[in-house]
């Protein structure tokens, strides 16, 4: 997951919401080329769909459920109509009436970077609803301390305007937190981030409060960046890791999102394996996405970690890097690369060899001291 790569989550169905550190292009967004003709011009709007992928399913190939969906990549869509959503909603619909699926999320994301745009069908079997047991959402409605949620949201509006006025260049910049997306070093952003330094340590508890409590979704999932403003990384970890088991897949993505850089940062391991472990089977793309790396992050702090992690791991970290779709792809990388200790580069053949010899050899030496 490369920071350098602005991809915005246009439509997202079923519960699906995008980070909230990308936001939706507009008609400020400048004109790219195709992709098949670097050359032309195109309309802000319009995008090459360069791929439609499914994930999940061990009951049905990616051929038949692809057939089903059919819903065709390799061509120019314009955004701005909805004929996409549209024709991604008939496809979910004929996938839920012909096949034994316990859940089918559908997600659009865009690159601005390449203009283009990619469809995953995310499944989850009839007989694995394991992977859909959460916790109950939350009914409750805590007070917000000292305006901070609020102001949180102000800022993401601000990062939001930025970025689509082409003022924000692309990619993570610096902030005082142990987490940091947009930063804070634009000049119209820099005088905000002073009321979270000294907000959020005065009123952790009550921001665990919201998150543990807020029955509004979209608020719960701005509170885990205001909690990257913690006393200590291990204050940051522990008030985190119950969100990993939270009933909506934005405030996992946003929790998950601010482990990974806080563990990245650390010294030691923070967080226990199983949690993310359970967390990389999750429904929702950004599920995946996020476990993958904060599964990368942690075993680089804690090696003894490594086989265990494999032994759970490596099936759907294989099925990731097959797929041709960044989210799914780069993240997949980054934890494989972090469980060799070594970079085998991009090739899923030789990640496939690696992890099926990694884990004879356990298996052999394990028979054999028995």
């Amino acid at each position: 997951m490369r920071s350098n790569s602005l991809w915005v989550a246009l439509a997202l169905l079923v519960g699906c919401v995008p980070s909230p550190h990308v936001k939706a292009p507009s008609p400020e967004v400048p004109a790219a080329a195709p992709v098949t003709k670097p050359s032309a011009p195109s309309a802000p709007s319009r995008y090459r769909l360069v791929s439609v992928e499914v994930f999940g399913s061990r009951r049905y190939s990616h051929e038949e459920v692809l057939a089903a969906f059919g819903v065709p990549e390799g061509r120019d869509v314009d955004l701005s109509g909805g004929e996409l959503l549209r024709e991604v909603k008939q496809g979910k619909e004929r996938l839920l009436s012909r096949f034994a699926f316990a859940q089918v999320r559908c997600g659009i994301t865009n690159y601005e970077d390449t203009h283009t745009v990619e469809v995953m069908v995310s499944l989850v079997d009839v007989g694995d609803e394991w992977r859909l047991d959460f916790a109950p959402a939350p009914d409750g409605a805590p007070e917000d301390p000292d305006g901070l949620v609020a102001a949180w949201a102000a800022y993401e509006e601000q990062v939001g305007a930025l970025y689509r006025a082409g003022q924000l260049p692309v990619g993570d910049h610096p902030c005082k937190g142990f987490h940091c997306g947009a930063g804070f070093d634009h000049p119209t952003l820099a005088p905000l981030e002073v009321r979270f330094i000294t907000g959020v340590p005065a009123h952790f508890e009550s921001l665990v409060r919201v998150l543990r409590t807020e029955k509004d979704e979209s608020r719960r999932s701005l509170v885990p960046f205001l909690l990257a403003y913690g006393r200590t990384r291990e204050e940051v970890a522990e008030a985190l890791l119950p969100s990993l088991r939270d009933s909506s897949s934005a405030v996992r993505n946003s929790a998950m999102r601010v482990l990974w850089q806080t563990q990245r940062g650390a010294s030691k391991a923070l967080v226990p394996l199983a949690p993310v472990l359970r967390a990389l089977h999750g429904p929702a793309l950004t599920d995946r996405n996020k476990a993958s790396v904060l599964l990368g992050a942690l075993v680089e702090k804690d090696s003894t970690l490594r086989l265990a992690a494999l032994r759970d791991a490596g099936p759907v970290l294989l099925e990731m890097v097959a797929l041709r779709q960044r989210t799914d792809r780069e993240g997949a990388l980054l934890a494989l690369k972090a469980l060799a200790g070594r970079d085998l580069g991009e090739d899923p053949h030789a990640w496939r060899v690696w992890v099926e010899e990694t884990l004879a050899k356990a298996g052999a030496g394990e028979a054999a001291r028995k």
